[in-house]
């Protein structure tokens, strides 16, 4: 009987243990074991773009799917441009109209001020053929706005990539009316990319922008992102959804972006991250370069 009582009690001495070990990891969860630096949890973030037509038509191809990566300036789609080619064909014509009118008005402009020298022609007529010629030139100078506004038009038909990124959604599809106001696609921009994190307000005093900053994600275990603090909210909120503890919930915190010296499509937007901020490190020391041959590094602000 003793030897069933001592059992008993060392297995209940286990549970508490263990109670005790998850109530402290709830009131701890950032865990963090080295005075010198600071773990927190949060998500990629990047910017997105919506791309849509500057005018209304119909929307005649799209050339990107979801998931397709492109580069600024890259042709995403095309609208109708049956009309706008009519208008740019009825502005060439009416262009060259006016510089037969304004070549016309030159040469009796010239011969009335010749023949006015001798007092052959009347002041009258000189200042009728000087309005004429007045007339030609702004004639031909509406003509070419017109044709330019229409080329402009014309132009507007394609669709161009503003920016790097990746295809999120494909909104439209061919055969959908196109509008200013209606995106056809969303890219999620390749650059900056960033680790959104959230710092509890008493380890606030130990961030500052500068900071390098270590991103690691489950997807890819034992591979390590590099960055730097670009950005820290002024603003208190509660603890988001996504890292909410029973604890958490009701605690204020600061978000915080960690900028990625090299982004990459390994992480993409929404994913889980751990943040370990290296508080000792010096804000003023050199980013080491990305590989590769662009070595374009993040940038941004708020």
């Amino acid at each position: 009987m003793p030897t069933k009582k001592r059992l008993a009690f060392l297995a209940i001495l286990l549970v508490l243990g263990g109670s005790v070990y998850a109530l402290f990891r709830i009131f701890h969860p950032s865990g963090n074991r080295n005075p010198g630096e600071l773990v927190l949890y949060g998500n990629i973030d990047l910017r997105e773009v919506q791309l849509a037509f500057h005018d209304t038509g119909r929307v005649l191809v799209l050339l990107h799917q979801e998931g397709d990566a492109v580069k600024t300036g890259d042709l995403m789609a095309l609208m109708d441009p049956v009309r706008y080619k009519d208008l740019v064909r009825a502005d060439r014509s009416a262009l060259a109209k006016s510089r037969v009118e304004r070549t016309d008005a030159e040469r009796t402009y010239r011969r009335v001020v010749r023949l006015a020298k001798v007092d052959f022609n009347s002041r009258q007529k000189l200042d009728d053929a000087e309005a004429s010629l007045d007339a030609s030139r702004a004639s031909v100078d509406q003509a070419k706005a017109n044709l330019a506004f229409d080329l402009r038009q014309l132009n507007d038909t394609k669709l161009y990539a503003p920016v790097d990124g990746i295809v999120q959604n494909r909104i439209m599809e061919p055969g959908d009316m196109g509008f200013p106001q209606s995106p056809v696609y969303t890219i999620a921009r390749s650059h900056p990319m960033w680790a959104r994190v959230y710092v509890e307000e008493p380890e606030l005093g130990k961030v500052r922008e500068g900071l390098s900053a270590t991103v690691t994600s489950d997807s890819f275990p034992g591979k390590r992102y590099s960055g730097r603090i670009g950005y820290i909210s002024p603003v208190a909120e509660f603890t988001p959804k996504e890292v909410q503890t029973l604890h958490q919930r009701t605690i204020l915190v600061y978000r915080v972006r960690i900028y990625l010296d090299c982004p990459t499509t390994e992480l993409r937007l929404g994913m889980p991250v751990t943040a370990t901020i290296h508080l000792s490190s010096n804000p003023e020391s050199p980013r080491s370069p990305c590989p590769g041959p662009s070595r374009e590094r993040a940038t941004g602000g708020p």
